[in-house]
């Protein structure tokens, strides 16, 4: 029963984060773009709702979470590197989720 629960649950959440996704997308990409420039292609972003923020994957490689004032955070450290390049260094995400948990729910 136990099992049943959580496994329903974990659709909802999937499901509410794939509706909120392609809204967020967007704002996310542009706020990313302003912040770091050109410096990456941006030919694949992905998203989640992770620990009351959003984190991104742009491109496989360079992972960010912005938190609800859209202040940027680095989660990786090829993200770091990018990201240094403009605005020089990126405060480390405050959440417990790594790139890999990320990149298992981005979408």
């Amino acid at each position: 029963m136990m099992k049943k629960c959580l496994t329903t649950l974990f659709c909802v959440f999937l499901l509410f984060c794939s509706c909120r996704s392609d809204n967020n997308k967007e704002q996310v990409t542009r706020l990313l773009k302003e912040k770091i420039g050109t410096e990456l292609p941006f030919k694949e972003v992905r998203i989640a709702s992770i620990e009351n923020g959003t984190a991104v994957i742009v491109d496989k490689f360079w992972c960010y979470w912005i938190d609800q004032n859209n202040e940027i955070y680095c989660v990786n450290g090829t993200s770091k590197t990018i990201y240094k390049q403009k605005n020089g260094a990126c405060k480390d995400a405050p959440i417990k989720a790594t790139y890999l948990d990320i990149d298992k729910i981005a979408k």
